[in-house]
Order: C-alpha cells, then sequence, then structure tokens
C-alpha cells in the first residue's frame, strides 16, 4: 500500500493531462500503440526518484501497480525488458521533464518571501557523479554534473535552476533572470567583480561569504562595526572597484551590497545567511544520500536532473503544507 500512495501522490503532483500537455508541447508522443507510452516513461523518470536503490523492472512493477490502483492507464499489459526501457527513456528525452519542472517553479517575482521591502533567495548548488562513458565524459567534466539553484528564502520552493561545469557561468546565468529589488544570499566562496557589478546594474543585492583569500580593505568603520570597503578586479583600475560592506559575527565574514547599516542591520543580515536555503535539502527531501546518477549518456543524464527537481519540488511541497497545516492546530 504504501508504494501505491507514493505513486498516488505523484499523480496528483503531476496529473495526466499535465503530463500529456507537457509530452505533446515536446513533441514526443508516440504515434503507435506501445507497451511503454510516453505518459508511463513520465512517471516512470520521477518514480526513480522515489525508489533509487530499485533496478528499472522493479521501479516500473510498483509504478504500473500504483497508476492502474490510481486508475490511470500504462498502456499495453506487457513486461518489458530492460533494454527496452532504455530505449523508451531516450524516445522521451528531457524537454518534458524540464517542462514540468518549470510549471513548478516559483515565480521569482511573487514567490520568495520579503525582507525589509526586498525579495529573498538563495544561491546553492552541488555536484552529482555521472557514470564515466564517452558521451558523458564529452559533455561533462571529470564524470560530473554541476547543478546551480535558486531558492526562495524559507520553504525552499525552486525559483530556477542551471546545469553546466563552471560555478560562475550558472551563477551569472541565475542572476542574470533575477527580477530587481532581490536579495540574493549564498555561501559562495567565489566572489567575481563582473558578477557583482552586473547584479547592481540590475538592481539586486547580494549577501554572500567571501574566500579567506579575497582583499577586503577597510575603508570606512560604520557604527555597526561593519566597515565599508571595495571589490577590486583582477589586472584592473582601481577605479572600477566595486563598492561592498563587510559584516562580522563571530568567526563569521559576509559582505554586501547593502550598505546602510540602518536599513540592514547586522544581526538579521547574518540571521539570514543562517537560515538560506541548502542544496543537500533537494537529497534530504528524497530522503536520498550523495547521488550518483544512472544515465549512460547526457540526454539521461539530464532527464534525471529534471525528474529529480520534480520531484523535490511536489515533496516540499507536501512537506511545507503539512507543517502549515500541523501549525495551524496548535
Amino acid at each position: 500500500m504504501s508504494d501505491r500512495i507514493a505513486i498516488g501522490m505523484l499523480i496528483k503532483a503531476f496529473p495526466p493531462e499535465e503530463v500529456d500537455a507537457a509530452i505533446d508541447a515536446a513533441g514526443v508522443r508516440e504515434q503507435r500503440s506501445r507497451a511503454l507510452p510516453a505518459r508511463t516513461m513520465v512517471y516512470f523518470s520521477l518514480a526513480m526518484w522515489l525508489f533509487g536503490n530499485a533496478g528499472y523492472d522493479a521501479v516500473l512493477t510498483r509504478l504500473t501497480t500504483g497508476m492502474r490502483w490510481a486508475g490511470v492507464s500504462t498502456g499495453k499489459r506487457a513486461e518489458p525488458s530492460t533494454g527496452s526501457i532504455t530505449k523508451a527513456r531516450k524516445r522521451l528525452g528531457s524537454e518534458v521533464m524540464r517542462r514540468l519542472f518549470l510549471r513548478r517553479a516559483v515565480d521569482a517575482g511573487d514567490g520568495p518571501p520579503r525582507w525589509r521591502g526586498l525579495r529573498v533567495c538563495t544561491l546553492d548548488g552541488g555536484v552529482m557523479d555521472v557514470p564515466d562513458t564517452v558521451a558523458n565524459l564529452a559533455a561533462f567534466t571529470e564524470a560530473e554534473v554541476r547543478m546551480v539553484a535558486l531558492a526562495a528564502h524559507g520553504d525552499g520552493a525552486l525559483i530556477d535552476v542551471a546545469v553546466g561545469a563552471g560555478d560562475d557561468e550558472l551563477d551569472a546565468e541565475l542572476i542574470g533572470a533575477v527580477s530587481s529589488d532581490t536579495l540574493v544570499v549564498s555561501h559562495r566562496a567565489g566572489l567575481g567583480h563582473g558578477l557583482w557589478r552586473a547584479a547592481a546594474e540590475q538592481g539586486v543585492h547580494l549577501l554572500w561569504r567571501p574566500c579567506e583569500s579575497v582583499d577586503l580593505p577597510r575603508l570606512r568603520v560604520l557604527p555597526d562595526e561593519s566597515y565599508l570597503s571595495r571589490l577590486l578586479p583582477e589586472h584592473d583600475a582601481l577605479s572600477r572597484s566595486f563598492p561592498i560592506r563587510v559584516v562580522r559575527s563571530g568567526d563569521s565574514v559576509l559582505i554586501t551590497t547593502l550598505l546602510d547599516p540602518e536599513a540592514a542591520p547586522v544581526d538579521e543580515l547574518v540571521a539570514l545567511h543562517e537560515g538560506r536555503w541548502r542544496f543537500e535539502s533537494v537529497f534530504d527531501a528524497l530522503d536520498a544520500g550523495p547521488v550518483a546518477l544512472r544515465s549512460q549518456d547526457p540526454h539521461g543524464v539530464r532527464q534525471e536532473l529534471w525528474a529529480m527537481l520534480c520531484v523535490y519540488q511536489a515533496v516540499q511541497a507536501w512537506r511545507w503544507d503539512s507543517k502549515e497545516a500541523i501549525a495551524g492546530r496548535i
């Protein structure tokens, strides 16, 4: 029964009509009756994250049993081989899963909570191992794929995700899509001068932890004992340096574009940073440890990743609703 309930949760989160719309939009609807139609393979991709230790055949058995219990068609009654499942995954591709995720991604302008008039979100990332096949090694560095996510401060609902190799490029991609009057909190060590200047030009504020090697000259001490400094570009004129504020609390050092101590008190900035969302929350929500993906090619890897994010969004929304319901009864 627990397997059926888990599959029922997926179907409730991703109703068949929504799945079918994403399949049609991605152009991967099957042209003839199959034992593994596209709809079943969408749910299969999601179910792999509910039954992470199970083989393809076991996942499919649990899935089809749950789908029939929920009254959802599964295609022809058959027992496809592992090879057939692999081929069906390739036919499906990754675009359907990406579209399903984007339907649930929080609107960066409306979703995140506000602090002193600013929308607050967290930028964080992680690395997952992929099989070291020729195809994967050509697409991903050192048989691993890096993801960076932008999440709402508080409930951890995802706003946007970037997949690639370098943190700086992925950070810039996500911050470049953020609306103005947003505070992006991060524990990132990198401090690309260009990224900070670009963020400021689009009206986005940053609150990050610097790496120890960054030079932060003490230019003016403020009444709250934070101080003003400048972020210096490498191999460039001092005139292009960027104004920042350095906040210290115990052993913690943070830098921010919020320069006014009255508008952004130290204790509140520290609390925001300590309460930031962590990328590891994705694995916690799925009850999975550091993840090694299964797919032998980059298209399958991306399908797995978008499916993982879809399931995280569904589980996180359910957990958050449950917490609010419990709080309302207390």
